[in-house]
């Protein structure tokens, strides 16, 4: 399989692309990710994933894969970003308390050498534990909450606040590898 280089600031995506043994590099990309609200979930998750990789696949003259992501949290037609600070990363984590939620992540495939273009998405449901506000503040302390969606990682302790979820787990974490590793192989 050609080399990959995955358009990503995303430490968990590279940690899912070494888990599968995948031959790859890390590019970030240079962009400014604007959300377009007139677009569906679906539609942003895609947008910026295709941003993401044009951007660092317009520079890359060798016959590799480039592969951008962006993940979405979204609840009630909210979409919850990375929490800025404390106080907002318990607003966040006190609206998902005890409901369900989507995480949305879209991913771009560009073939450099084909210029073939695959763009895809997964949603996922999770649904969060009732979560007291001294279990939101010890999670808090622990600064995972900060460089996430939603304000929490799901492969951290985050688990610990996690009831149930509808759909692949891979896709929480940053990247759904069943679909985005079938995806690769029809490049």
């Amino acid at each position: 399989m050609k080399k990959i280089i995955l358009a990503s600031n995303s430490p968990r995506r590279a940690m899912l692309l070494n888990q599968i043994k995948l031959n790859f590099e890390v590019i970030p990309p240079k962009i400014d990710e604007k959300i377009d609200y007139n677009l569906s979930k679906e539609e942003i998750v895609k947008k910026l994933s295709y941003e993401k990789s044009f951007a660092v696949a317009k520079n890359i003259k060798k016959d590799f894969f480039v592969v951008g992501a962006d993940t979405l949290v979204v609840k009630n037609e909210q979409i919850l970003g990375k929490p800025k600070n404390h106080e907002d990363a318990k607003n966040i984590l006190e609206f998902l308390s005890g409901t369900w939620h989507e995480v949305i992540t879209g991913f771009t495939i560009i073939d450099i050498g084909t210029s073939r273009i695959i763009t895809e998405y997964e949603v996922t449901k999770v649904k969060m534990y009732e979560l007291s506000n001294q279990e939101i503040n010890e999670y808090i302390l622990t600064e995972e909450p900060f460089d996430k969606a939603g304000g929490y990682g799901i492969q951290g302790l985050g688990s610990l606040l996690i009831e149930k979820i509808e759909g692949c787990f891979y896709n929480i974490v940053g990247l759904p590898i069943p679909k985005f590793y079938k995806s690769l192989k029809l490049l």
